[in-house]
């Protein structure tokens, strides 16, 4: 199950009473993003023992449209047209929402409308066999799939299934839509420690990666309970094992507790450019260096540096609570 959320440890609701939509939230890997619910909660494909949400309730395979999407697009209209300043829009939530078969319809209607906005499509990629559901996807900007098993054994511990769903065919579709997207692919995989981190599971998911060549690897772990009581977090050790496979073959983040990102993902920018995305954003809200850093994808050595020269400008300020120090603009 893959879910986005706030940096804050409570999802954040909207602040009018649409209910399909939560946010804008800023996001810990999608700048200020807006996120869009399709399904009732944890109606899922797959019951990830890692799931924050908890267990699945309703495991299926079956499309439908379990929330209308002419409410769903009539909540978006209202919003989008105020002008909100988000990064993406995004189809997420505490389900998979490739199940709504009116997904289609939402993503023509923001393209077609708004087509100033992004849109980025959460999922755990185990309906991507389905021919019609990959065309009614054609048009999202980024898309973040799950893969957190190299075989069949792993994914039936880790992700435990709906029972008709073939781990084979679930995987080469996977691959396939990485290798024939237009759209952005960040993949992610989640460690969970002692089922999917063996040396011979790192080289399954290597060599699996190397065919899929997405735009780079997230590499996650567990930061909030999951749904059993079994799972522990991925030390930094650990995850750097993975990190130490993969990056010789794509751009590797890793995006839980402990934080890494391949050279390659270092954006080089203009100290003024750099000055304008910290102003834009803490103007919306107040950040962390870290939250800075994962947004614009610049380093934390750059971030600081940059937050040196605005506070002896007295452009910002800080503040510093339990969470952190947090930057803001001086008003």
């Amino acid at each position: 199950m893959n879910i986005e959320r706030s940096t804050s440890n409570k999802k954040k609701k909207m602040k009018n009473s649409e209910k399909y939509l939560f946010g804008p939230v800023a996001s810990r890997r999608l700048g200020i993003s807006l996120g869009v619910d399709l399904v009732p909660f944890k109606t899922c494909s797959i019951n990830c023992v890692y799931c924050e949400s908890g267990a699945t309730t309703d495991l299926t395979l079956k499309r439908r449209e379990y929330i209308p999407s002419d409410e769903v697009i009539k909540q978006l209209d209202k919003l989008l047209s105020t002008n909100p300043q988000i990064d993406y829009l995004t189809f997420s939530g505490a389900g998979e929402p490739t199940l709504n078969s009116g997904i289609g319809r939402v993503i023509s209607f923001v393209k077609n409308n708004y087509p100033q906005y992004k849109i980025c499509l959460l999922t755990n990629a185990t309906l991507f066999s389905d021919p019609e559901l990959l065309a009614e996807i054609a048009d999202i900007d980024l898309c973040i799939p799950s893969l957190d098993a190299s075989s069949e054994d792993e994914f039936k511990i880790i992700n435990r299934p709906s029972p008709e769903l073939n781990f084979t065919i679930y995987l080469n579709a996977l691959i396939d839509y990485c290798q024939k997207s237009k759209a952005e692919i960040w993949l992610e995989l989640f460690i969970v420690p002692g089922k999917n981190d063996s040396d011979e599971s790192i080289s399954r998911f290597t060599e699996i990666i190397k065919q899929a060549m997405p735009d780079k690897v997230q590499l996650n772990t567990l930061d909030r309970p999951g749904s059993v009581d079994w799972i522990s977090p991925s030390s930094g050790e650990n995850t750097m094992r993975f990190v130490r496979a993969l990056e010789p073959v794509i751009p590797v983040e890793a995006v839980g507790p402990f934080k890494y990102k391949s050279p390659a993902l270092q954006k080089q920018l203009k100290s003024a450019e750099i000055d304008k995305l910290i102003i834009d954003l803490i103007t919306r809200r107040p950040s962390t260096i870290s939250d800075m850093s994962e947004t614009f994808g610049v380093s934390e050595k750059q971030i600081k540096e940059r937050l040196t020269v605005l506070l002896e400008a007295k452009t910002i300020k800080s503040e510093t609570n339990k969470r952190g120090e947090f930057f803001s603009v001086v008003k």
